[in-house]
């Protein structure tokens, strides 16, 4: 859970111009061609997976896969498995996240004090508003402030937080699943030929984890579909020698 509490960490990397830039230009490298259209189910067939989705005029169709590859949170997605897909046992609730992003100027959180750039708080202090709180640097006219949350912040707590306020916006959403300690964390795979990236999500919750995700992903269906047999994961844990499995696989 540490990854939903770095904020303000600033050894972190970013795309200029925004990280959703990311996702779009690996397609468009990758080539693959993209079916605008909502998933309404996946269900096995004789030789993979038969999935059924309805496009944007609302036509409903099915095609048949060799291998299926589940690229979205499960918990909130509402596509349907057939009775011996096992895919609930692979997803974890997740948990709100309000992100307020203020330029303006925060007031002390201490008389007389200055305030630190990063500011994390305990959850069991119910009188405090926000989870985190960054100061993201110098921006006209004020300064960007980055604050996390479990609720929205009202009016009052802003009026309480800064001394000016030039500029608020709000994301909120479901950002990271509901961690706990000890956990038992759900394999990539829920069922030959059928894999689900957000598995990973389990461990940590950020972009970087779902690009690592991804290429365990890739690396799975390219076994599966080539009848590949991988190093087991005891022979890569123990061995010296990571290159050579990087070369096999």
């Amino acid at each position: 859970a540490v990854v939903s509490t770095q904020s303000g960490h600033y050894g972190r990397g970013r795309v200029r111009g925004g990280n959703f830039q990311l996702p779009h230009r690996i397609l468009e490298k990758s080539g693959a061609e993209i079916t605008r259209a909502k998933v309404e189910s996946v269900s096995t067939a004789e030789h993979g997976y038969t999935v059924t989705y309805t496009d944007t005029a609302g036509t409903a169709h099915s095609e048949h896969f060799d291998s299926v590859v589940l690229a979205t949170p499960l918990h909130n997605s509402d596509i349907t498995f057939s009775d011996d897909i096992l895919a609930a046992q692979h997803s974890k609730p997740f948990q709100r996240t309000v992100a307020t992003f203020v330029n303006g100027v925060l007031a002390p959180l201490v008389p007389g004090e200055t305030n630190p750039s990063d500011i994390m708080t305990v959850a069991s202090k119910t009188n405090i508003p926000f989870s985190s709180l960054s100061n993201k640097g110098k921006a006209e006219p004020d300064y960007n402030y980055k604050i996390f949350s479990k609720e929205p912040l009202s009016a009052s707590q802003m009026e309480e937080m800064f001394t000016k306020v030039n500029e608020v916006k709000v994301v909120d959403w479901m950002a990271y699943p509901k961690y706990k300690a000890p956990d038992d964390l759900p394999s990539f795979e829920i069922a030959p030929g059928l894999y689900y990236i957000n598995a990973i999500e389990s461990a940590a919750s950020a972009v970087e984890m779902s690009c690592i995700g991804s290429k365990n992903v890739a690396l799975l269906v390219y076994q599966y579909l080539k009848k590949v047999e991988g190093p087991s994961a005891d022979a890569v844990c123990k061995s010296s020698d990571m290159k050579r499995f990087k070369e096999e696989l």
